[in-house]
């Protein structure tokens, strides 16, 4: 039965997309917000504990392990969990890959990337290209595998970073020296066209770092271009913990 009540602030778990063509720093923008969000939560314990809240399941090769030692600004990269993801990419696989991260005691599970679940292989483009009879009513029996996934990121009690691969193209304008050339950008995000709705906070990064935002409940990031630092996290853990 329905109930109303009055409506109180309560404490959240974050669910934020980092959107970005190839080499815009998605994977890093989602690590130094993640080590902010842990460093803010755990003030007083050592470094290499903190990383240890942090859990990447990676289905690009490994190569999120290639931020290890690495230094952006003030923070250098600690050894995170890492969770080698290879193909097929169902939603049923994803789903048990957070399972597998929250039981390692994972706080912060970054995925990296949620597009193969759309188009890779065995992700729902390639499923759906393998299934006979009516095209339009086959994309409504695989409507059940978005919901899935959705779930999984909203209702949890872990939280949530992914990043979204954009579809690339190139625009040819003006340099710093003022000569015109091509510069790669980033269009619309590879996954099913209502997902990112799903996100509290998306940011959308660009070829030379800066995030910019195409929603942001929390109004502390909206119109405010920046690269993101361990700062965001902990700005966003701080807000995230208001509340009952």
């Amino acid at each position: 039965m329905f109930q109303v009540t009055e409506a109180q602030r309560e404490k959240m778990k974050a669910v934020i997309g980092f959107i970005g063509c190839s080499g815009s720093g998605k994977t890093a923008g989602a690590l130094l917000t993640a080590y902010g969000m842990m460093r803010e939560a755990y003030a007083d314990m050592p470094e290499e504990n903190v990383w240890k809240k942090i859990g990447v399941i990676d289905t690009e090769h490994n190569r999120s392990k290639l931020h290890v030692g690495l230094v952006y600004g003030e923070t250098k990269v600690g050894r995170f969990l890492h969770l080698d993801f290879p193909p097929p990419y169902t939603t049923e696989r994803y789903n048990a890959a957070v399972g597998v991260m929250k039981q390692a005691g994972v706080e912060v599970i970054i995925i990296d990337s949620l597009s193969h679940n759309w188009q890779g292989e065995g992700g729902i483009v390639e499923t759906h290209g393998g299934m006979s009879g009516n095209s339009f009513q086959n994309w409504g029996k695989l409507a059940s595998e978005t919901t899935k996934l959705i779930k999984t990121l909203t209702q949890n009690d872990v939280h949530i970073l992914a990043t979204l691969r954009t579809k690339t193209e190139y625009v040819v304008e003006s340099d710093s020296n003022g000569k015109m050339a091509p510069r790669k950008v980033g269009t619309k995000p590879v996954q099913k066209d209502e997902l990112e709705y799903e996100f509290m906070l998306n940011f959308v990064i660009d070829i030379d770092h800066v995030a910019t935002t195409s929603k942001d409940n929390t109004q502390m990031f909206e119109g405010h271009p920046q690269k993101i630092t361990a700062d965001v996290g902990r700005k966003l853990y701080q807000w995230l913990e208001l509340g009952i």
